[in-house]
C-alpha cells in the first residue's frame, strides 16, 4: 500500500522559522493544519514551532484536535454555514466570515452556550472567492460588532486560491485601507488585519508588506515550505517534511509513442506525446484517485513521471540512479496538494514520525 510519510520535527522547525520571520514584524501567525486533515501530532509540532493559534478548515479536523486534547484557539478559515453554527462556537475561537446572516447565526449560538466568538470579516481584494466588496465592508462590520456574543476581531482578505491572484501593492493597500474605513467609521482599533496566508511570506522577507498587516494564515510555508504562487525561496529549513512511497508492480522497457488513434484519457484530456524510442518504464501502485500525482516529485535522480491514470503513475526511469528494480519502494516529494489529498485519501496510509526527543 501506498503511505505518505511525515517528520514532525521538521515541521516544528519550519514553524519556528515562519514564526520568527512574522514575529519580527509584529505578525501573528496562524497555523494551518487542514494539509493534513487536523492530524494532532502535526498541530502539536506547529504549536511547538511557536504558533500560538492554529486555523482548520473543517469541523471535523477541529474536533480531532479537541478530542487529542489540544486546546489551543482555533481559527474556522473555511466560511461557516449557516447549519453548522451551533459547532463553531462550541469548537472553535475564531472564524472568518463575509455573511452577516451567518454572524447572526454565530451570535445566536454564542448566547446560548454563554460563549464569545471572534468574527474577522473578509474582504474581497480581486480573487473572486470569500469577501464583501470593499465598498460594503463598513456596512457589514457595524452590524457584526452590535451583536451580542460576536466580537469583530479583525479585517482579512484571501488571494491566489481561485482567480490565481497574486500579492501586489494595491490589493495589499486595498484591505489595509478598508480596515482602517472600518475602524474609523465604528470608532475601534481591530485586533488583526488578517492580509493573506503563505503567499504573503516574501513581501514579509522583504520587509514590504504594509505595516498594520498583522495576522497571516500561514499552512503551506509550514508544512511544505514552499510558496507556489511565485516560487520564491522561503527561509525555512525543510521542504521534505512529508515524503510519499510507492511500489513498483511493472518494470519493462517500451515504446515511448502509443500506438492507435488518441483519443481522450481516463480524466477526459486528450494527450499529447513525443516519440524517444524505446525507454524503460515503470509502474507504481499510485494514481489520481490516491492523491494530485502532478504535484509529486521524484527524489531518484534520473526518474520522470508520464503520467497517471485512476489507479497507476507511469514513471521514465531510462536514466534511473540507482536502477530500479521491480518490487522496491519509490519516494517522491510533495507539494502542496499531493500532500492533502494524499493525506485525505482513504487509500494511502498516513504515518507520523514524532518530534525529537
Amino acid at each position: 500500500m501506498a503511505r505518505i510519510e511525515v517528520d514532525c520535527e521538521r515541521i516544528r522547525r519550519n514553524a519556528a522559522a515562519v514564526v520568527a520571520m512574522c514575529a519580527a514584524r509584529g505578525i501573528e501567525v496562524a497555523g494551518v493544519t487542514k494539509g493534513c486533515c487536523g492530524e494532532p501530532q502535526v498541530a502539536r509540532a506547529i504549536l511547538a514551532g511557536g504558533v500560538a493559534q492554529l486555523a482548520e478548515s473543517r469541523l471535523p479536523n477541529v474536533r480531532r484536535l479537541r478530542d487529542a486534547g489540544i486546546d489551543a484557539d482555533v481559527l474556522l478559515v473555511r466560511l461557516p454555514a449557516l447549519s453548522e453554527a451551533d459547532d463553531v462556537v462550541a469548537l472553535t475561537q475564531y472564524s472568518l466570515n463575509s455573511e452577516v446572516e451567518v454572524v447572526r447565526a454565530l451570535s445566536r449560538a454564542a448566547q446560548a452556550q454563554g460563549r464569545r466568538h471572534g468574527v474577522i470579516l473578509m474582504v474581497e481584494t480581486g480573487d473572486r472567492r470569500e469577501g464583501v466588496m470593499p465598498e460594503d465592508a463598513v456596512a457589514a462590520a457595524a452590524e457584526i460588532a452590535a451583536l451580542p456574543g460576536i466580537e469583530l476581531s479583525g479585517v482579512g482578505a484571501n488571494l491566489s486560491c481561485i482567480g490565481g491572484v497574486i500579492c501586489t501593492v494595491e490589493n495589499q493597500d486595498l484591505v489595509v485601507d478598508t480596515a482602517e474605513q472600518v475602524e474609523r467609521a465604528l470608532g475601534v482599533r481591530l485586533r488583526w488585519i488578517s492580509g493573506g496566508h503563505t503567499g504573503s511570506l516574501p513581501w514579509v522577507n522583504e520587509n514590504t508588506l504594509p505595516a498594520r498587516i498583522n495576522h497571516l494564515r500561514v499552512g503551506e510555508g509550514i508544512l511544505i515550505g514552499t510558496e507556489q504562487c511565485t516560487w520564491y525561496e522561503l527561509p525555512v529549513p525543510h521542504r521534505d517534511a512529508f515524503r510519499v512511497y510507492a511500489e513498483v508492480i511493472e518494470l519493462k522497457t517500451k515504446p515511448s509513442l502509443p500506438e492507435g488513434p488518441i483519443g481522450p484519457d481516463a480524466f477526459m484530456n486528450v494527450p499529447q506525446w513525443d516519440d524517444h524510442g524505446l525507454r524503460r518504464r515503470a509502474i507504481l501502485a499510485l494514481g489520481e484517485h490516491d492523491l494530485r500525482t502532478n504535484c509529486l516529485l521524484p527524489a531518484r535522480p534520473g526518474v520522470s513521471i508520464v503520467g497517471a491514470s485512476s489507479d497507476h503513475l507511469v514513471v521514465d526511469v531510462t536514466e534511473a540512479d540507482p536502477p530500479v528494480r521491480l518490487g522496491e519502494e519509490l519516494e517522491f516529494d510533495v507539494l502542496y496538494a499531493a500532500m492533502a489529498t494524499a493525506w485525505a485519501s482513504s487509500c494511502i496510509a498516513s504515518v507520523v514520525k514524532p518530534m525529537a526527543g
